[in-house]
């Protein structure tokens, strides 16, 4: 086999894997946008803002109780055989089992402290408790849905990403329609819909995993994760921390209407979540092929020239959007999408450049995560008492870039990848300047807003298009290597 074909079998299953993941993503963030726009008309923004403080601690959670080992256990399973696999893949899930138990305990002795620290009302506490247990079931669940990638079992993938979207958004919002305070039934549907589906992954991965800790083993994915963790809490930091600080210098309010705008933003993100879990598996096993960085930075400066004309057609209609379907007391959330969309899709980036993984140079990765929050948490409290939520919004754009910047920068020292930088350049500078055009046409009249914002899309993908950052040949190339026929029966 040549290498061009080998290299396009790599590519063509990422697209493939790309797309069944994608589609499971963009069916789970299609719950989320159903949830984000019907949430306002049960929650107040203080409500709201308070929900979105939970869903922060959840986020730091993740990272901080299960120490990364799901991260790990992806370097190391692999290239191992069958029998290791299984040692990997048990130690890592009994070691997860374990942390939660304590993080649980210690939790809930602590929950009041906790609540008044993080929500500044014991009128919180019950949905606080109920949310301890929703953000343990909800690690179980990512695990499995992890382990999922790592054994590219992507029909069980799909089908427990599906099953945890939709009864959580079923059960969030029935309950909180019925139960008073609302809180307390959106957070009980959150719990129960972690459950559901962490007790579904459990069932459907019995057979790869044993109640057993291989010390050694769990010694090495340790040794591997541990630099991930202030690595991972710094990436946690450039996303949310205008959310904590934003809460700490204004109001949960103030949270509430930064967090609709922040979710409408994340929406940018459905393409990469997919790309994200096809392609670090793929990666790890095909480092080694020279053929590969040529086809990373392809896909990057194609993903970079597509998120361009995502992130203004977010940002644009934005305004629009609430204004239509939402509630009024959130209309301040609007002009913030266009900063905030590229902002969270820019610190989601970094998986093109895989130098750290490859390499095993985690500390690496630390440092890079650390001094972008550093950079990020600076700006937010420069800007915020300026600015207030629209500071919150810039310092998040600046943490994300500042975050791809310097990743890219160290990352390419250990594994190179041939991006063509002028055209990045190009693009962005485009980019903006689309921005701040469709930005002064809020006073001509709603009709000719739209059309106007509809022909500065249009431009946007022109450009992208006629640079070549992505190339109409490669669009075809992509629509081909989707699959868009079901397979014939043999």
């Amino acid at each position: 086999m040549t290498a061009s074909k080998a290299s396009g079998g790599m590519v063509g299953q990422a697209v493939r894997q790309s797309a069944v993941y994608g589609t499971a993503t963009i069916l789970s963030r299609a719950t989320l946008l159903v949830s984000l726009l019907v949430l306002p008309y049960i929650l107040t923004p203080r409500d709201y803002g308070a929900l979105s403080m939970l869903v922060t601690v959840t986020a730091l959670v993740v990272i901080v109780v299960p120490l990364e080992v799901s991260q790990a256990l992806a370097r190391f399973y692999a290239p191992a055989s069958a029998a290791a696999k299984k040692a990997y893949a048990s130690s890592a899930r009994s070691f997860l089992l374990l942390t939660l138990l304590a993080f649980l305990v210690v939790g809930q002795a602590l929950a009041e402290p906790l609540c008044m620290l993080i929500l500044g009302d014991p009128a919180f506490l019950s949905a606080f408790r109920i949310a301890l247990l929703q953000m343990a079931l909800y690690c179980l669940f990512l695990f499995h849905q992890n382990q999922c990638r790592w054994e590219f079992r992507t029909a069980e993938f799909v089908l427990i990403s599906l099953v945890f979207s939709f009864f959580t958004l079923a059960l969030s919002l029935g309950l909180g329609f019925l139960i008073d305070p609302p809180l307390v039934g959106v957070v009980l549907g959150q719990l129960a819909g972690a459950a559901v589906a962490a007790g579904l992954g459990a069932f459907g991965l019995r057979r790869s995993f044993d109640l057993l800790i291989d010390r050694e083993k769990l010694r090495e994915m340790l040794l591997f994760s541990l630099p991930l963790v202030p690595a991972s809490v710094a990436l946690f930091a450039n996303i949310y921390g205008s959310r904590v600080i934003l809460n700490a210098l204004s109001t949960l309010e103030d949270v509430g209407i930064y967090t609709l705008a922040a979710q409408i933003g994340g929406i940018a993100s459905l393409g990469i979540v997919g790309v994200q879990a096809a392609l670090t598996p793929l990666v790890m096993a095909n480092h080694h092929k020279p053929e590969t960085p040529g086809h990373l930075a392809r896909m990057f400066e194609a993903f970079f020239g597509s998120a361009v004309v995502v992130c203004l057609l977010l940002g644009l209609f934005a305004p629009e959007l609430i204004y239509f379907v939402g509630n009024p007391a959130y209309s301040a959330a609007g002009p913030l999408v266009l900063i905030l969309a590229p902002a969270l899709l820019l610190s989601q980036m970094y998986i093109f450049a895989p130098g750290f993984a490859v390499a095993k140079r985690t500390v690496w990765q630390m440092w890079v995560s650390i001094g972008s929050a550093a950079l990020g948490l600076a700006a937010n409290f420069w800007l915020i008492p300026l600015f207030g939520i629209a500071g919150a919004a810039l310092a998040t754009l600046v943490s994300g870039a500042s975050f791809l910047l310097l990743w890219f920068l160290f990352s390419q020292r250990l594994y190179p990848i041939p991006v063509r930088w002028g055209l990045i350049a190009l693009a962005t500078a485009g980019g903006v300047g689309l921005g701040l055009a469709g930005q002064a046409l809020d006073d001509v009249g709603l009709f000719v807003g739209l059309a106007a914002k509809a022909l500065i899309i249009a431009a946007a993908a022109a450009l992208v298009v006629l640079i070549g950052l992505v190339p109409f040949r490669s669009i075809l190339a992509v629509l081909r290597a989707l699959p868009l026929k079901p397979a014939r029966r043999r």
